[in-house]
Order: structure tokens, then C-alpha cells, then sequence
């Protein structure tokens, strides 16, 4: 996966589209032009059938506007024209959660964990899909898997991807209301990587919950000083969704 800092497993890049907008005239604007592209991309692909960036680009203007099943229609063209391309499946299956189609999103995401096992965007779907069903067993199971990818990790020297098993690991904790044992994993992957910003916000995110303002609050200074600028997380954490999408849960107030 590469640098483990600019990774955001816990973020599919299209969610920020998906997030409610505020209603001003420049999304208004927006909107207008975004039909207007629309219009044009698939007038295009009508004799331009088999080019991959239009195609892209319709599928990304058809997310931002919440049209997930022709969005899903769109991918599944990307995918008969790119079948070695690994993020198309992924982000189909990650649109069938949005569109809560959860079986279809768990057979994806377990066809993808088939293939490769180290695939932590796919196991943290699964944890979307059992959170939004509310099955204890469930969770429990793809606890169990996330574990066992720590160690396979571990064993194999991947830290990158170990780093990313931890803070699903933790995110599953903070599911369960274990707080405390989540706080002990961030606080264990600041000391490895003081420069990754996830732990930063995953830790003010808690510390919210838990109403300590005054940590949440130097947990979100280090986050913000740290976020690349224009990064889907800092959008993300502008909108004030972080809470209820990054942890996939309803939390009580």
C-alpha cells in the first residue's frame, strides 16, 4: 500500500460526494454544470463506448449526484473494459452499501478478501455491513480475520498493512464501545508514526465521545496541522460526519 500516512482506509474517496451538501448557490451552480457534463460524457460514450476516463468520469459525476445504480452500471463497464483493476470492485461493492444493498456489498468485498486477503478496505466494508445491520456475531467474526491479518502481517513484515489492520481493529472497538482499548492502539501508532494523522483524529473522535474537550481538542490540532491540504479526510471532518461515517454507527448524545 505504500506510504501508510497517505492511505485513508477507513474513507472510501467518493464518500465525502455522498455526504449531505449545504445548499448554496455555488451547489446549485454545480449541480447544473454537473448535468450538463453528464449529458455530453454519454453522448460521447454512445460512439466512444470503450474509453475508460469518460466512462470515469460519468461514474464520478453520477456518485457526487447520488445516482449510485447507474453509477454501479458505470463501474460495471469499467470493470468488463480494466478486469485487472482492483479499486472498481471495491468501490462497487462500497456504492451497494450506500444504496443498502448490504448482501450484494458483502459478497463483493468477500470475493475481493478471496483473492487478497491483505485487502483492509475490504474487510472495513465488512465492518460497515455488520455495523449497519447491528450483528454482534458478525462483528465478532470479521474481528477474528482482522486479527489474524495482524498477525500475517506481523509475520511478514507488511507494516503498512499491519498499521491499516490496527486501526480497523481499533475503529471495531470503538463499535463496541471499548474506548479505552481503542485509545491504547492510537496512542501505540502515534509513538510508531508520530507524521500519520488518522490515529490524531481517531483519538479526538473518542475523546468526543467520551465529552474530554479539552483532549479531543489537541487530538484535532495535531490531525488538522498534519491532514494534507485538500485531503478527503479534511472535507470529510469540515462536513461533521466524521463520527457517524468513519465509525459507521449512530452515536448517542
Amino acid at each position: 500500500m505504500g506510504d501508510s500516512s497517505a492511505q485513508y482506509i477507513h474513507l472510501p474517496a467518493f464518500a465525502v460526494s455522498l455526504s449531505s451538501p449545504h445548499t448554496t448557490e455555488a451547489n446549485v451552480k454545480d449541480s447544473a454544470s454537473d448535468e450538463e457534463n453528464e449529458k455530453a460524457l454519454e453522448s460521447f460514450l454512445l460512439s466512444n463506448p470503450n474509453d475508460v476516463d469518460a466512462l470515469r468520469n460519468l461514474m464520478e459525476i453520477q456518485i457526487k449526484n447520488r445516482k449510485l445504480v447507474d453509477a454501479i452500471s458505470t463501474i460495471d463497464k469499467l470493470i468488463e473494459l480494466e478486469p485487472n483493476e482492483t479499486e472498481w470492485p471495491l468501490l462497487k461493492s462500497h456504492l451497494y452499501v450506500y444504496n443498502g444493498e448490504l448482501e450484494l456489498a458483502k459478497i463483493g468485498f468477500s470475493e475481493i478478501l478471496k483473492k487478497d486477503p491483505f485487502r483492509v478496505e475490504a474487510y472495513h466494508g465488512l465492518v460497515m455491513v455488520a455495523s449497519q445491520e447491528d450483528s454482534v456475531e458478525e462483528l465478532k467474526e470479521i474481528k477474528k480475520k482482522v486479527e489474524e491479518g495482524i498477525k500475517m502481517c506481523d509475520k511478514e513484515s507488511k507494516k503498512g498493512e499491519m498499521r491499516d489492520f490496527m486501526l480497523l481493529l481499533a475503529q471495531i472497538w470503538v463499535i463496541e464501545s471499548k474506548y479505552e482499548d481503542a485509545l491504547k492502539v492510537y496512542q501505540e501508532l502515534v509513538k510508531e508514526e508520530p507524521k500519520d494523522f488518522r490515529p490524531y483524529l481517531c483519538q479526538g473522535i473518542i475523546h468526543t465521545l467520551l465529552r474530554k474537550k479539552d483532549e479531543a481538542e489537541k487530538s484535532f490540532e495535531e490531525y488538522r496541522r498534519l491532514v494534507p491540504q485538500g485531503h478527503p479526510y479534511a472535507r470529510y471532518f469540515d462536513d461533521n460526519l466524521i463520527a457517524t461515517k468513519l465509525f459507521s454507527q449512530k452515536v448517542e448524545s
